[in-house]
């Protein structure tokens, strides 16, 4: 049972608290919503509706999300959040948010200061990249990684790694800052096929999951996870027999062929269309 005395101290004007789960040195799962291919948002529900929907913590929005942030969806307004779920069952904490859209490293501090606060072994941040394979291909992951330790722990699930030129994502980003505070942390990247970035990518949610259901070591059924899949690769497959320009682009890339910037454009069209119209 962790004790309040002997944890670092909270900002009470970040955080709003609603309970205190008893956990010991759990895993902190990290899914930014509007990730590519809707990866991170989809492992971070599937997470907080199989943890039991356990909400018990949350970061004010004021000082790192602007009025504009709100977004519409299904004609339903969402404003900007950040939750903290949590199952004491499994020893896991999971953090489903927005990326901050001001005040990154504040934002970031505080995610961390949480990490610290109940003793995170390890930090698992879940993104989706954007590839030129097709959605028939198994989907690779790469890993960032806080440090050698941590690499060389993961290496059997994540045996890819990856580095960035330019300005770092959010999650590369609290990678780096976890490091300077002395926090395991790994950030992984999921393929997408590039016309399915849009989101969601059900089977790259599914590969999420499973590989951290692998590292984790929780006992949650991805049957859900399952039954999308198959929605998914059934509404591609009646897209593929009802436009042979569709089936012709998804071949080349199943043969590994480049497609170029119109093709793609046509491709994304295309799909996303179909998508939405079957539900």
């Amino acid at each position: 049972m962790n004790s309040s005395k002997a944890m670092p101290a909270i900002n009470r004007e970040v955080f709003r608290f609603s309970a205190q789960p008893r956990l010991e040195k759990p895993s902190l799962v990290v899914g930014w919503v509007n990730d590519t291919g809707d990866v991170g948002r989809g492992v971070a529900d599937f997470l907080a509706g199989a943890t039991g929907g356990h909400s018990f913590c949350q970061i004010e929005p004021t000082s790192f999300f602007a009025v504009g942030g709100v977004t519409i969806e299904s004609n339903i307004a969402e404003f900007p959040q950040s939750r903290f779920f949590y199952d004491e069952r499994n020893n896991v904490l999971v953090l489903r948010s927005d990326e901050p859209q001001s005040s990154k490293y504040e934002f970031l501090s505080a995610v961390l200061d949480l990490a610290e606060h109940y003793k995170a072994e390890c930090l698992y941040l879940v993104n989706g990249i954007a590839s030129m394979i097709a959605h028939t291909a198994p989907r690779r992951v790469f890993g960032v990684f806080s440090d050698p330790e941590t690499r060389e722990r993961l290496k059997w699930y994540v045996p890819v790694g990856m580095s960035w030129q330019g300005t770092p994502p959010t999650s590369t980003y609290l990678v780096w800052l976890a490091k300077e505070r002395g926090i395991p942390a790994a950030s992984l990247w999921i393929e997408v096929p590039f016309y399915l970035a849009g989101g969601p990518d059900a089977q790259a949610v599914k590969t999420a999951a499973s590989l951290l259901e692998q590292i984790i070591g929780w006992d949650y059924g991805v049957s859900d996870l399952d039954l999308r899949v198959i929605e998914q690769e059934e509404a591609l497959a009646e897209l593929r027999q009802e436009d042979p320009e569709v089936d012709a682009g998804i071949q080349a890339l199943e043969q590994q062929e480049t497609l170029n910037s119109e093709e793609q454009a046509e491709l994304i069209e295309a799909v996303q269309g179909a998508l939405k119209r079957h539900g």
